[in-house]
């Protein structure tokens, strides 16, 4: 059994409900006017006044509103979408500066930490020769020499009447130009200490 509602036979047009549009004072009231597409000659005059001043006062609003036979607030809401939309093509052109900006930056960046690498591997194989052609016991691997030098220190110790025993090691200076390069930049140059 099909139930029926009062009102039910109506047909789909007569159920429509005209478009609710919010008044100059913003309150929402029905509305039988159909929104009317602004003719070229309308559009050209709005976005020329928009090229001369972004915002738009209310004398200038009443006056091209009865220069072009608009509503105030046609008018009104014209200049509010043109803003958004020059807004957001000013968020573009930015955005595209401050990439180009950031890419040769970028670039920048990775020349100078190539450079480092580059310094730090000529430190470190200058390190290297000298220790090498200093003769170092490590570096020779001449296990007699060590063994006669570490002698002679410890009885010179003794011949100067000390009871400390002196331990000689060799530092390699190259760990003093390891620098992380975790940091995009240095805020200031780094500073090598020797001890």
């Amino acid at each position: 059994m099909e139930v029926r509602y009062p009102g039910a036979e109506m047909s789909a047009v007569q159920m429509v409900v005209p478009p609710v549009q919010p008044d100059e004072g913003g309150c929402f009231r029905f509305s039988q006017e159909k929104k009317k597409k602004l003719r070229r000659d309308q559009l050209d005059s709005l976005e020329n006044s928009f090229l001369e001043e972004k915002k738009l006062d209310p004398e200038r609003k009443m006056k091209l509103a009865s220069e072009l036979g608009l509503q105030p607030r046609q008018v009104a809401i014209w200049f509010q979408n043109r803003r958004a939309r020059w807004k957001v093509k000013q968020l573009e052109r930015l955005y595209d500066a401050l990439k180009v900006e950031f890419d040769v930056v970028s670039r920048e960046k990775q020349k100078l930490q190539e450079e480092v690498m580059r310094l730090k591997a000529i430190v470190m194989n200058e390190a290297i020769r000298k220790q090498v052609s200093t003769g170092h016991p490590e570096a020779s691997g001449d296990k007699s020499v060590a063994a006669t030098s570490t002698a002679t220190m410890h009885t010179s110790s003794k011949g100067q009447g000390t009871s400390k025993q002196h331990h000689h090691h060799h530092h390699s200076k190259v760990d003093e130009y390891n620098y992380p390069l975790s940091s995009p930049y240095w805020a200031a140059p780094p500073s090598y200490h020797r001890k």
